[in-house]
């Protein structure tokens, strides 16, 4: 793609790209949840309509979660085991998984879970190169070949299995250098906005 555009323009980009990989994620935690009741969580599949090097990203970023979750000292039940119950039980068509009265009450009954953790994949926008055509000082036209960073942007909700009810919904957009990065990234800070409610074992 080739823009030709001024250096001030340039930096402002710049400057906003800095400012807005700064914020904080948007989270609504439902008021007086006791999340230490929860010892066991299940993870489905984020729905997403990106694909990158052939992987669906809402795969990708479901992985990561439980990977993420593990590691805080969470049990996290099997995805596959998880998807083979919705299956077994016709909760699960298309791919889409409607988490009524009998599909939580089985998700209870057979795996123990708690709190399933699901989402949707909202913004994906790969690593890749740009050249950038601006004028300097004396008028002539310069080019720049510049990496664009990989945009990821995700949200997410927790359901409590015995109620229905969303306990907790947060959503965030990061960069990268690389896919893999903005995912690694975008999943810890949404995961940080549980900080002190008692959800994690080891934070």
């Amino acid at each position: 793609m080739k823009i030709k555009i001024k250096n001030k323009i340039i930096w402002f980009g710049l400057l906003f790209t800095v400012l807005y990989a700064g914020c904080v994620p948007y989270a609504v935690i439902k008021e007086d949840y006791d999340f230490a009741k929860i010892r066991q969580v299940g993870v489905l599949d984020f729905s997403s309509a990106y694909e990158s090097g052939g992987y669906n990203m809402g795969s990708a970023v479901a992985d990561e979660f439980v990977r993420q979750l593990m590691r805080k000292g969470m049990d996290v039940v099997e995805r596959q085991r998880l998807n083979a119950v919705l299956r077994e039980h016709n909760l699960m068509q298309r791919g889409m998984v409607d988490l009524n009265t009998e599909a939580r009450k089985k998700i209870k009954k057979i795996l123990g879970v708690d709190a399933i953790i699901t989402g949707t994949v909202i913004k994906c926008l790969p690593d890749r190169r740009d050249v950038i055509y601006f004028e300097d000082e004396n008028g002539e036209v310069r080019n720049k070949i510049f990496l664009i960073d990989a945009e990821l942007g995700v949200s997410v909700r927790m359901i409590d299995v015995d109620t229905g009810l969303i306990v907790w919904s947060s959503s965030y957009t990061s960069s990268s250098l690389d896919i893999e990065g903005a995912i690694n990234y975008t999943v810890s800070v949404l995961l940080n906005s549980l900080k002190g409610k008692n959800f994690f074992k080891k934070i």
